[in-house]
């Protein structure tokens, strides 16, 4: 169909190195995808430790005011001389 003669051996050069090219360029994006998703989980987890650490300073304050305040804490129910 097509006599290509003495350029076909830069042609098939020159489709290798598209080859290389596009796979090259296909794995930078799955390697950014990864790197995004491991960004995501770990921000994730950070979040959550953030969380955590928040509930944890609230129930020390609630300890901390039902301690100086019974009254407050439990309406209706003290020990504190009437």
């Amino acid at each position: 169909m097509f006599d290509f003669g003495k350029h076909a051996d830069y042609m098939a050069i020159g489709y290798a190195v598209m080859a290389i090219l596009l796979g090259g360029m296909v794995l930078w994006l799955y390697l950014r995808y990864r790197a995004l998703e491991n960004e995501s989980a770990e921000l994730d987890r950070i979040e959550a430790e953030e969380h955590a650490e928040q509930d944890r300073v609230a129930s020390a304050v609630g300890a901390l005011e039902e301690q100086a305040l019974p009254e407050a804490a439990a309406p209706g129910i003290s020990d504190l001389p009437g």
